[in-house]
This record gives C-alpha cells, structure tokens and sequence, in this order.
C-alpha cells in the first residue's frame, strides 16, 4: 500500500487522479464552501505540523487519544479561545470520518479503525457564546457618520461599512466581491455574492451605497470595464499588501476601531455585528419574516426568527406590567 501519494487497496486506488489523500478531502470539502476547506486546511497543518502533501497515512494512524487531549492542553494553554479550539477539534473529526467510510468489501480492509477525535466532549473548553454586539439605529448612522472620506481608505472603509449594514453580508462575502460583480439586474443595482454552501446570490444596492462604491473605484483608478478581475476592496498600504483583496480579519479591525472613533462604548464589534445590525433593524422597520429570511440568506426560518424573538423580548416585555416604582 501506497503510504505517501494515494492509498490503495490491493490493485485498486482509493484515490483517483493520485491526489494526496487528504488534498483530495479538502477538494470534497471545497464543492460546498471554499472558506471550509481553507480553514480546515489550516487546522490539519497546525496539528501535524506539516504541509498537507507531507502528511502520511502512517502520520494519521499513529495518533492516539492522548495525542487528541494534549492537542488541546498546548492550544488551551496558549489562550486560543474555546470556540476555535472546537473549530480545529471539528475539522480533524471530520478528515477521521471521511477515512473511515474507506473499506474493501473483498478483503474486509478499512484505512482506519477508530476517530481518536470522536469523543473529546469532556476535554474540550466550554464555549463561551458571548452574544454579538449590534447597533442601534442612531449608533449606525453615527459609525458611519465618523468615517473621513477624503483619503482612499477611508472612502473604502465607509463603502465596505455601508454595504455590510444594507446587506447584511458576511465577510467572505465582501471580501470575495470583484468588480464584473457588480451588474444591474431588471434595472436595479446588485451585487453577485457568493454564499455559504458556494450558492450564487444577489443582493440589492442602496443608491447611496452605489454611489460609494462608484467614488471609490474611480479613486483606485480602475473602472469596471477594464478591472472585472479585480476584487473590489483592496489594501491601500506599505506593509506589502498594496493592491491585494482585503484580509477578512482587517474587516473586523476596521469596524471595532471606528466604532471607537464614532464614540460607541462598551461594543466589540466585528462584520457579524453590522450584520446582526442590518438583520435586526429591517425587522424593526416591519420587514416580514420571509423577507428578512431572504435578505439574510438564512437556511432555516428559525434562525431568523430567533432575531424577531430577540426583539419581541424587548419591545413586548412582562417587566413593563410590573409597577412598583
């Protein structure tokens, strides 16, 4: 058996195309969502601590459940918070039960016998589901009210604030727009997003928000005609990233920092914020639940939902029946 490239059983290979096994796994992953398979790719690497073509079936048979519990001992103890911790745990769970659905039905063989990460439910930390910060109305025109325009970044600061709060996007979501991306469709202006699962959508534009993005390319010196290829926010620095898509995690940064800026106190808040924004005050406003389900992209009407349920808490409360005061 093929211990580096392709695992085989007897004269026929598991894997076609002689894939590295687990890259093969990643492009299976891939097919639904491209930022999966790029997290899970991370996660592998930093357990085996190899590049993935590296990686051996023996290097994946040799690790035991203490193997799995110190994983998560080294990660706990350099302050990696619980949720990600459950993120690495989930995706080398995951690479273990594809490898297990691997038998010959001639020879009785299987590729592995166990998942050492199956069931690591009393090691694993506790998660802490702090809930998203999200603003008010008035918070959220004072966000954006605080953003300079008259330098580029801030131009494209504002552009990526104001879209994510009128469309509730997510950050691969933003991050991911190029400029043959931005169309118009039955005479309105959209934006072809690509949505968790690698589901295409569209998403309306407000013509303020539009005419952001306008001003903003124009000021990069590309057009849409000629840059089609180009993502449309882009790093405006010297540290290298000059001209490149904008990194996910800056999106966050940019957002918490202006919040600061604008004066709004006690928030940590990332691009999940300003979409839990955008959800909640369109139900505010007296969208329907299908509506927002749409908007939001949402899978389950549950989920959207919980938002109307949040709200109806507040609004609706028993505690206004009480007066003692």
């Amino acid at each position: 058996m093929g211990e580096d490239i392709t695992i085989a059983v007897g004269e026929s290979p598991l894997i076609p195309h002689d894939i590295h096994f687990i890259r093969y796994f990643l492009q299976l992953k891939s097919n639904k969502s491209l930022s999966t398979a790029s997290a899970y790719e991370k996660d592998i690497k930093d357990f085996f601590k190899k590049d993935i073509e590296a990686i051996t079936i023996g290097d994946v048979r040799n690790v035991s459940i203490f193997d799995t519990q110190q994983f998560i001992l080294d990660l706990t103890s350099s302050g990696i918070s619980s949720s990600t911790i459950s993120r690495k745990i989930s995706a080398l769970s995951s690479l273990y039960n594809w490898m297990l659905k691997y038998q010959d039905n001639k020879t009785g063989y299987r590729v592995l016998q166990f998942n050492p990460f199956a069931n690591l439910k009393e090691e694993k930390p506790t998660i802490n589901n702090r809930e998203t910060s999200f603003l008010s109305h008035n918070e959220a025109v004072m966000l954006l009210d605080c953003i300079n325009t008259s330098t580029i970044i801030g131009l494209r600061n504002k552009a990526i604030i104001a879209l994510a709060l009128t469309t509730a996007l997510r950050k691969s979501e933003i991050t991911n727009i190029k400029l043959s991306d931005i169309t118009t469709y039955d005479g309105y202006d959209v934006i072809k997003v690509i949505r968790k699962g690698n589901k295409q959508d569209m998403v309306k534009l407000q013509a303020p928000v539009r005419n952001l993005i306008e001003q903003y390319i124009l000021n990069t010196g590309r057009n849409e005609e000629d840059n089609t290829k180009e993502y449309l926010f882009i790093g405006h620095s010297s540290n290298g990233l000059n001209g490149q898509k904008l990194n996910k995690s800056a999106l966050n940064y940019v957002i918490d920092r202006l919040a600061r800026r604008a004066g709004i106190k006690n928030k940590h808040l990332c691009v999940h914020s300003t979409r839990h924004t955008a959800i909640t005050l369109a139900i505010s406003a007296g969208a329907s639940v299908e509506k927002v389900r749409d908007f939001a992209f949402h899978k389950n009407l549950s989920t959207t939902n919980r938002y109307i349920h949040s709200i109806d808490k507040i609004k609706n409360n028993a505690g206004d029946f009480i007066k003692v005061i």
